[in-house]
């Protein structure tokens, strides 16, 4: 009798230890809802899934994530256990764990880069910056998603990548 007690309790921590390792975590996010969520967020330690697009060639130590339309995008940097990202990853889907973080782009800072751009390109001037320019369409995207969010700066997020995983 103690010897089939015996096999039991052996039999039911076995269990509940291959149950907690089996344990499903939450699912995390995708790099599309990152953005809705990423002002509760930063600083916190997330996962989130996308399409690498592109690898930094010079140290791999940045790549860029991307969601299956192409329209949302979240740089990655290299920290933890990630000593670089490989080109052999750009297509794939990967997870990355890491630290969401924000860096904030203040009002004045924007000030100075529209004034920069409009002295090294004269013609906008003349044309309030509506000439056919990225940087200056960048610039009034982030003026006005300041003030869609009543803020005297622009959110710039990113994620301090401390693992990664390739899904299938």
């Amino acid at each position: 009798m103690k010897t089939i007690s015996y096999l039991i309790l052996l039999l039911t921590f076995f269990s509940a230890c291959n149950n907690s390792n089996t344990k499903k975590t939450q699912p995390g996010f995708k790099v599309n809802e990152i953005y809705s969520a990423a002002s509760e967020k930063a600083d916190q330690t997330i996962d989130v899934t996308g399409m690498v697009n592109h690898v930094c060639s010079h140290s791999g130590r940045r790549c860029f994530l991307i969601d299956q339309t192409g329209e949302y995008s979240i740089r990655v940097e290299a920290s933890g256990d990630i000593e670089s990202f490989g080109k052999e990853l750009i297509g794939k889907n990967i997870q990355v764990t890491g630290i969401l973080k924000e860096n904030r782009l203040m009002a004045s800072e924007i000030d100075e880069l529209e004034n920069k751009y409009l002295a090294e390109h004269p013609e906008d001037a003349n044309n309030n910056g509506e000439h056919c320019s990225a940087e200056m369409a960048n610039i009034n995207q982030m003026r006005e998603w300041m003030k869609q969010h009543g803020k005297d700066y622009y959110a710039i997020y990113y994620i301090e990548g401390l693992k990664y995983e390739i899904l299938q």
